[in-house]
């Protein structure tokens, strides 16, 4: 290991010979730094004096270290220039044949670039026919016909839309989405349509029944009288009595006391309370007990 590496060290470096003066000059630093390293007091005359020799000295040092460099290095920068400009002449022909290759190449680029282009305009224009018009299909569809249309959608294959696949499951997943919610709002609408149709149907059913009733009969006016003598407070037999008689007066509205009368003791809703009443009415029912 030892004599490999002293052959290394004592190995011929690559332009020593041209490094001569640059060499010597790296050798003159130390003296450079010695003798000149220190700043004098050009304020005074000695000091000014040897300030200007140091600079002259620094001088020539330096331009004749920047004149060996120009020197050293000229041949190699004459070969640079060589080499570069050959190569410039070797790159522009090599140019002038590759152009052409490029340009074929480009021509086919583009044209395969428009073709799919064209190819997914297609591919969309067929997508917004085939998925997104469902969303047009389903304007003023109620819950059945949006249902059905639901399971048409789920149907749909995007297998087959290849360059724009994914954007085909997307658009679909979306129209679904918009299905689902416009089903469950019809639903809800139609819900609410039905309850108020019932609501109004048993309105009117009340009323056609209340309708036929037969008007009942004002009292007549009582014949005045004499004014009665004072009298002793009748005793608790009479009171009795006159209860029994206001059980006996027929109440102002028959009719509602029925229907109140077969929801609370028989346990109807409106509804059944009326279709009761209107079959008691037709004499579809002639007796109905009802027990509390």
């Amino acid at each position: 290991m030892g004599n490999a590496a002293e052959q290394l060290q004592n190995a011929p470096q690559p332009y020593a010979a041209e490094l001569v003066e640059l060499d010597n000059a790296e050798q003159q630093m130390a003296e450079l730094r010695e003798k000149y390293g220190t700043v004098p007091d050009y304020s005074t005359k000695e000091g000014y004096k040897a300030g200007k020799q140091a600079i002259q000295a620094l001088t020539k040092m330096r331009t004749g270290t920047d004149k060996a460099r120009l020197a050293i290095t000229k041949p190699h920068r004459d070969f640079i220039d060589m080499v570069n400009q050959r190569a410039k002449g070797l790159i522009g022909e090599v140019e002038q044949l590759e152009a052409p290759h490029r340009e074929a190449k480009r021509e086919v680029d583009e044209a395969e670039q428009r073709a799919k282009e064209a190819r997914i305009a297609q591919l969309r224009e067929r997508l917004e026919k085939e998925v997104t018009s469902y969303l047009d299909t389903a304007e003023g569809l109620d819950s059945t016909g949006l249902a059905g249309l639901i399971d048409e959608a789920e149907a749909i294959d995007t297998e087959g839309y290849f360059d724009i696949t994914k954007e085909a499951e997307d658009e679909k997943a979306r129209v679904l989405a918009t299905l689902r919610e416009r089903h469950a709002a019809a639903l809800e609408r139609e819900r609410l349509a039905a309850e108020r149709e019932e609501i109004e149907w048993e309105r009117a059913e009340l009323e056609r029944l209340r309708a036929a009733q037969p008007p009942t009969e004002p009292a007549q006016p009582t014949e005045p009288s004499n004014p009665a003598e004072p009298s002793e407070p009748a005793d608790l037999d009479d009171w009795a009595g006159l209860g029994s008689a206001l059980q006996d007066v027929p109440a102002a509205d028959p009719f509602g006391e029925a229907l109140e009368d077969l929801q609370a003791v028989a346990g109807l809703d409106a509804s059944q309370a009326v279709d009761v009443l209107s079959a008691i009415q037709s004499s579809d029912i002639r007796h109905v007990s009802l027990q509390q």
